[in-house]
């Protein structure tokens, strides 16, 4: 029961961390409009977070560190925001001490990641079910709050998380929303060597 504890706090820390402030926008949904040149995807690559994805340009970073049950962790937020369709799309990553991770069971971590976002935003979870990321466990979840909708994954490599996140009107999700999520790739020797930190 103290593991499980310990697991939804962490969760809860990613979610609130990199969407407080989408959050709390409680914006009317606008009628979607192609995006202009300036917000086409285009591929961003996170060489100390070990990934690649393609998010909608300008793209902004953001590190917050916030002291938990299981010590200081930095919390690393790349937002890119489409303000004239109220969408915004996240994806960040946490380190962890590997010894709190060991002591869960990695489809635990994932899913409860995935219910500690929709508890942050308020959102009434609406499917969610389990997946892999280039054999690492993985969750997909999505949700509605109010006049918004959220879909997320999880992935856990070694001692980090990442999450993916893209909140839109519902009803009117952006044209990219499946290439945003499939785009995301980890860099194969930033993987190895998390994958041993866990072991070690």
């Amino acid at each position: 029961m103290k593991n499980s504890r310990r697991v939804a706090s962490l969760a809860i820390l990613l979610s609130v961390g990199g969407l407080g402030a989408c959050a709390s926008r409680q914006t009317a949904p606008e009628t979607p409009v192609a995006p202009s040149a300036a917000a086409r995807a285009s591929v961003v690559q996170s060489t100390e977070g070990g990934f690649s994805v393609a998010l909608p340009g300008p793209v902004s970073e953001e590190r917050r560190s916030q002291l938990t049950d299981v010590g200081e962790v930095t919390l690393h937020t790349f937002i890119a925001e489409r303000k004239e369709s109220s969408t915004a799309y996240y994806v960040s990553y946490t380190d962890f001490p590997a010894s709190a991770v060991s002591q869960a069971k990695p489809g635990d971590v994932v899913s409860r990641a995935s219910m500690g976002a929709l508890e942050a935003l308020g959102a009434t979870g609406v499917s969610s079910r389990p997946l892999t990321l280039e054999g690492f466990p993985g969750w997909e979840v999505e949700g509605i709050s109010g006049p918004r909708r959220l879909k997320g994954r999880f992935y856990l490599v070694g001692p980090r998380l990442y999450q993916q996140l893209l909140l839109h009107p519902e009803g009117q999700p952006p044209a990219d929303a499946e290439a945003f999520f499939e785009s995301f790739r980890l860099d194969p020797q930033v993987a190895a060597m998390l994958s041993g930190a866990q072991r070690s």
